[in-house]
C-alpha cells in the first residue's frame, strides 16, 4: 500500500480533501451523468432532469443550445427542448465544458496557472481523450471525464501551499510528469492521488478515478484500467502541445505506455488538427 505524507508535517490526501467545502452541485451532476451514460436504459428526459438540479448549469446549457452552432427554428425555452435540439453526446460535452468553468477553473498560484489556463487545459485534455478512445473503441464518456478532471487534485494542493506568509511554488517538469515530482518531494504524494480520492468521494466510477490516479505511471494501473490510463497519458501529450506551447518534436512519449494502445507517438499527434479545431470551437461556444 502506498504511504502518503512521508515528509514530517505534511498532510495526507484525505486531510486535504476533508478541508474542501461541501461537494459542489455541479460535481454531483457530472458524477450522475457519468453513470447515466453507462445505463442503456437512460433517456434524454433523464439527462434533462439531472441538469435541472443545478439552475446555473441549466440556464447556461439553454443559452448554448440557442447559439449559432445549434440554433434551428424557434429558440429553446426549457432544458428538455435544449437537450432534444443538441442531442445526448453533445449535451454531455457541453455539461462538461460548463461544469469545468465552475469546478476546476480557478487560479492556481503554486502551479503558475490562471483560471483560463486551467479551464483550457482541462477541456483540451477531455476532447483529446475522447478522440483517442473513439479511435481505439474504448469508453468515450469515461475518457472525456478523465481528461476533464485529470488535474482537479491541484485545487486542494494549491489551497494548502498558499497558506501562511510564504506562498510556495511547484517546479514543472513538463510532459509526462508535469508537477508531480515537486508535489511528491514536498508532500509525499501527487495531485493525482488527491484527485482520485476527491472523485471517489463524489461517487465517480472507477473507470474515471483509477486512470486519473495512474496518469503519471499508466503501467501501474490495474489491468482492467491500464488502457484508459494510457489513453489519458496520450491525451496529456496532446494537451501539452495545444495549451502549453510544447513543440510536437520535443515530446518523447513512453513507447511502452503507448504500446498498451498499439499506437506510436506520431499516431497520437495525428489528432492535433482535430483537437485544435475542437478547442477553438468550444472557446467560441463559451463566449457566446
Amino acid at each position: 500500500m502506498t504511504s502518503f505524507a512521508a515528509n514530517p508535517g505534511s498532510p495526507t490526501p484525505a486531510q486535504l480533501v476533508a478541508e474542501l467545502r461541501a461537494i459542489p452541485p455541479v460535481a454531483r451532476v457530472l458524477a450522475r451523468l457519468q453513470h447515466l451514460l453507462t445505463d442503456p436504459n437512460s433517456s434524454l428526459e433523464d439527462v434533462a432532469q439531472l441538469i435541472r438540479l443545478d439552475a446555473a448549469l441549466m440556464t447556461r446549457i439553454i443559452q448554448i443550445s440557442n447559439s449559432v452552432w445549434f440554433r434551428r427554428g424557434l429558440p429553446s425555452k426549457t432544458i428538455m427542448e435544449a437537450v432534444e435540439r443538441v442531442g445526448f453526446r453533445e449535451v454531455y460535452r457541453m455539461v462538461g465544458v460548463v461544469a469545468a468553468s465552475s469546478l476546476v477553473a480557478q487560479p492556481l498560484a503554486a502551479y503558475r496557472r490562471s483560471a483560463m489556463d486551467v479551464w483550457r487545459e482541462s477541456v483540451a485534455c477531455a476532447f483529446a481523450a475522447e478522440m483517442l478512445a473513439d479511435r481505439l473503441g474504448e469508453d468515450m464518456s469515461a475518457a472525456y471525464m478523465s481528461g476533464l478532471l485529470h488535474t482537479i487534485g491541484r485545487l486542494p494542493v494549491d489551497q494548502y501551499l498558499q497558506r501562511g506568509p510564504t506562498h510556495r511554488m511547484l517546479a514543472e517538469e513538463g510532459f509526462p510528469f508535469d508537477h508531480s515530482g515537486a508535489e511528491y518531494a514536498l508532500l509525499g504524494f501527487t495531485q493525482a492521488d488527491v484527485a482520485a480520492l476527491m472523485l471517489t468521494q463524489w461517487e465517480f466510477p472507477t473507470t474515471v478515478t483509477l486512470p486519473i490516479r495512474h496518469q503519471y505511471q499508466p503501467l501501474e494501473a490495474p489491468e482492467e484500467h491500464d488502457r484508459m490510463a494510457a489513453v489519458l497519458y496520450g491525451a496529456r501529450m496532446l494537451r501539452s502541445v495545444v495549451c502549453q506551447n510544447v513543440r510536437p518534436t520535443d515530446l518523447k512519449g513512453d513507447e511502452e505506455v503507448l504500446g498498451v494502445l498499439h499506437l506510436s507517438a506520431d499516431d497520437v499527434l495525428d489528432h492535433l488538427p482535430d483537437l485544435n479545431a475542437q478547442v477553438s470551437r468550444v472557446l467560441q461556444l463559451a463566449s457566446s
